[in-house]
C-alpha cells in the first residue's frame, strides 16, 4: 500500500507541476511570439515542470524529515556527554521510516530510535489491551522498531571480533502527542525467542532517559563507542 500511495502521489504531483508550468509557458509564448511560439514554450516548460514535480519529495517524506530534525535536536545534547549520534538512517522494511542510532560512551549498547507520526491529540498509554495511541496503531511502530533493532544487532554481531558484545535497545520518540506516566511508557514484548523492552518516550524527556543507559565509562569504552559509530555509519549510510 505504501508503494501504491507513493506512486499515485508522485504521478499527481508530476501532472500538476507539468500542467501549471506548461500553461504559464504557453501564455508567455503566446504574448511574445504567437501560436507557434506558445506551443513550443508550453511543451518545453511542461516537460521541465513535470521533472520538478517527479523529483519533489512526497508528503510522507517531508513529514518524516521534519520529525527526524526534531528528534535530532532533542538528542543533540547527548553529544556533550560523549554519545555518538547517527541520524536519518534508512533501516527496516518501510522507506518512510528513518532511524537514529545512539551509541553511549560506555559502548554497552546501541539505542535505535524510530520516528513515528503519532496523532497530535492522542495520549500514548498502556491498558489491559496493550499500547493505546488514539487513531494510530502503535503495535505497527513497535514491530518496525524491533525489526530495525534486529538488523542493527545482526550487523554488530557480525563484527563482534572488533567491537566485542554490544547490545541493542529500542525507543520510540513522541512529538506533539502526550505520553502517560510522566512522558515515559515502558513495557515488554515477546519477539522471536526474547522478551524485549520497549520505551515510548516524549521527546522532552528523551535525552534524560537515554542518559540512564551508560554504565561504566572508561577511555577504552570511549574508543569502542567511536569504532562502533564508525562501523554503523558505514553499514547504514
Amino acid at each position: 500500500m505504501t508503494t501504491v500511495r507513493l506512486r499515485a502521489e508522485r504521478a499527481a504531483t508530476t501532472a500538476t507541476y507539468g500542467l501549471a508550468t506548461g500553461t504559464a509557458g504557453a501564455v508567455l509564448g503566446g504574448v511574445t511570439g504567437g501560436l507557434g511560439w506558445a506551443l513550443l514554450m508550453g511543451g518545453t516548460t511542461a516537460v521541465a515542470g513535470a521533472q520538478v514535480g517527479r523529483s519533489r519529495p512526497d508528503r510522507a517524506t517531508r513529514r518524516h524529515a521534519r520529525l527526524t530534525n526534531r528528534t535530532a535536536g532533542y538528542l543533540s545534547t547527548l553529544r556533550h556527554d560523549g554519545w555518538r549520534l547517527l541520524h536519518a538512517r534508512p533501516i527496516g522494511q518501510d522507506p518512510d521510516r528513518v532511524y537514529h542510532l545512539c551509541v553511549p560512551p560506555s559502548a554497552n549498547r546501541v539505542v535505535v530510535c524510530m520516528d513515528w507520526d503519532w496523532p497530535q491529540d492522542a495520549q500514548i498509554r498502556l491498558d489491559d489491551d496493550g499500547l493505546q495511541a488514539g487513531r494510530a496503531d502503535g503495535d505497527i511502530a513497535v514491530d518496525w522498531v524491533l525489526h530495525a533493532a534486529d538488523t542493527v544487532a545482526q550487523a554488530l554481531n557480525g563484527n563482534s571480533e572488533d567491537l566485542g558484545h554490544i547490545g541493542v535497545a529500542q525507543a520510540l520518540p513522541v512529538h506533539g502527542a502526550s505520553v502517560a506516566n510522566g512522558g515515559h511508557v515502558q513495557f515488554h514484548r515477546e519477539h522471536g525467542d526474547e522478551n524485549r523492552e520497549i520505551n515510548v518516550l516524549h521527546a522532552s524527556v528523551l535525552a534524560d532517559k537515554l542518559r540512564t543507559v551508560p554504565t561504566q565509562v572508561t577511555r577504552s569504552t570511549r574508543r569502542t563507542a567511536r569504532t562502533c559509530a564508525d562501523f554503523l555509519d558505514t553499514t547504514f549510510p
